[in-house]
């Protein structure tokens, strides 16, 4: 800004002299300098809202202002010079006031970060919350993980594709053990505290895939198996629940017995025989042709059998 001042006003008729003179027209040039610097800075500050911060280099640093939506309040910076590696952050609150003080930066970085020491206690790191609230890891702003911060019985517990987990890992989805040629497995602990041993399950080479679908009810005594169908299901039965068996009641008087088994007779079935009679006899028996087109075997004693005599059969069939 270039201040012009009309020195043809003053003359040494009013009684000023020129070293007089000249120091009021220095005077008023600052005056005027200072004024006009000072309005323009109010101006700009008005109509930008913008503050430019300039050292003796050309460029500035400039802090701005919202265009829109402001509300008015003060920031109240900390008294003392921070350390290195510190940020600010708002500590307290009032009413159109912010306090700023130095902090720890205490953060994870994206690419890592080192910790001194891992751990919940004072002085450690820990990557979680520190109140009674869920820890939630998402991708693609879908939840994936949480990790229950609630207070309760069910504080702790991990979900994985469930919002709600009802166990210490709760898995919402399928779960897949992968390999890299070797087969992996699913490992049962034994139940002692000091105990390395325990109980796996794996998988053999497959040339597709195999679902089993388990009984909805337990067995209903004891010694029961589990058995399977084509289709995968399993159910319980007890051990000879498929072993065709039955006690045959022959005619009296004969000598040959003709056994209908009631089920296929397949190649390689074998048929186990044996007398029940009164005591103080014995009877020989044996097997002396196998129908499998009609599904039955007939049976040659040593003796005609009477009225009291049984034959008691079993088919065992291959596998």
């Amino acid at each position: 800004m270039t201040t012009t001042i009309p020195l043809y006003i003053f003359t040494t008729t009013h009684g000023v002299t020129m070293h007089q003179l000249r120091v009021i027209v220095y005077l008023i040039g600052l005056f005027v300098l200072v004024c006009g610097t000072a309005l323009d800075s109010r101006a700009q500050s008005q109509t930008t809202g913008t503050l430019n911060l300039r050292n003796t280099q050309p460029s500035t640093i400039s802090l701005s202002l919202p265009q829109t939506g402001v509300t008015g309040y003060t920031m109240l910076l900390p008294a003392q010079q921070g350390s290195a590696g510190q940020v600010l952050t708002v500590s307290t609150v009032t009413t159109g006031q912010s306090t700023l003080t130095w902090a720890d930066a205490a953060y994870w970085g994206l690419a890592g970060s080192a910790i001194i020491k891992g751990g919940t206690a004072a002085g450690e790191q820990y990557l979680g919350t520190s109140n009674e609230q869920d820890v939630i890891i998402a991708s693609n702003g879908v939840e994936r993980l949480r990790i229950n911060g609630a207070a309760g019985a069910r504080q702790g517990f991990i979900g994985l594709g469930t919002s709600t987990p009802n166990a210490p890992i709760d898995l919402g989805a399928t779960v897949l053990l992968s390999n890299s040629g070797t087969s992996t497995e699913l490992r049962f602990a034994e139940p002692f505290a000091s105990g390395t041993n325990y109980t796996a399950f794996r998988s053999r080479e497959q040339t597709q895939d195999i679902t089993y679908t388990l009984p909805g009810v337990a067995p209903d005594t004891d010694g029961m198996v589990l058995t399977g169908s084509p289709t995968g299901d399993l159910q319980w039965r007890k051990p000879l629940s498929d072993v065709r068996r039955g006690i045959f009641i022959p005619a009296v008087g004969a000598f040959v017995h003709v056994i209908p088994v009631g089920t296929d007779i397949t190649s390689g079935s074998i048929p186990l025989i044996t007398m029940m009679n009164p005591a103080g006899t014995t009877i020989g028996l044996s097997i002396t042709a196998i129908d499998d087109v009609n599904d039955t075997f007939t049976v040659e004693t040593s003796v005609p059998l009477g009225a009291a005599d049984r034959i008691a059969w079993m088919l065992v069939r291959p596998n």
